[in-house]
């Protein structure tokens, strides 16, 4: 497979979510890590560079946290930038429309708006539960966060979103909503 890739509005998303965090402390760790946020943005980022841009977020937002927690605090305040950008606004605005079992179906789509390497694969447990299976998932927590948040934004009330597997780079969540 060609290299994994990031696309441009996922870092804009990143951005946006650091806010008023984005000094110049975090300016200089940006561009230690390939990021420089006072350039125009390049179309496409290895993974590694994202890997490491959702750890540096999830210092900002959640400083005293455990690692997990940041990166699933990193992932809920993503979803807060990257409904700034065109693209998230168009795509949020949809799920809002079609609810969060429609959305979840379309999954799949909604990463590859990201990236060019997700694939998912969902099945209906039951009324409001599902299991969803990532290929390509190195910080859980991440998508934990961007799972809970966007669901909430479909609509879904109590949503909770736990990790039941991870092995190798895949990973298997139960997501459960009222």
């Amino acid at each position: 497979m060609a290299d994994k890739l990031i696309f441009a509005q996922t870092f804009e998303g990143l951005l946006r979510a650091l806010g008023p965090r984005l000094d110049a402390r975090m300016a200089d760790e940006l561009r230690k890590a390939g990021i420089d946020p006072a350039a125009e943005l390049k179309p496409a980022y290895p993974l590694s560079v994202f890997q490491q841009m959702i750890r540096l977020v999830g210092e900002a937002v959640a400083p005293d946290q455990p690692a997990d927690a940041q990166t699933f605090a990193a992932g809920r305040a993503f979803m807060d930038g990257y409904a700034q950008t065109m693209v998230g606004r168009a795509m949020l605005g949809m799920m809002r429309v079609i609810g969060p079992r429609r959305s979840l179906e379309r999954l799949s789509r909604q990463f590859r708006t990201g990236n060019n390497f997700s694939e998912t694969t969902l099945r209906e447990l039951g009324d409001g539960e599902y299991e969803l299976w990532v290929n390509q998932v190195s910080l859980p927590g991440f998508y934990r966060g961007i799972i809970t948040a966007g669901l909430e934004r479909a609509g879904a009330k109590d949503v909770t979103v736990d990790l039941a597997t991870h092995a190798d780079t895949a990973a298997t969540f139960r997501i459960r909503w009222k």
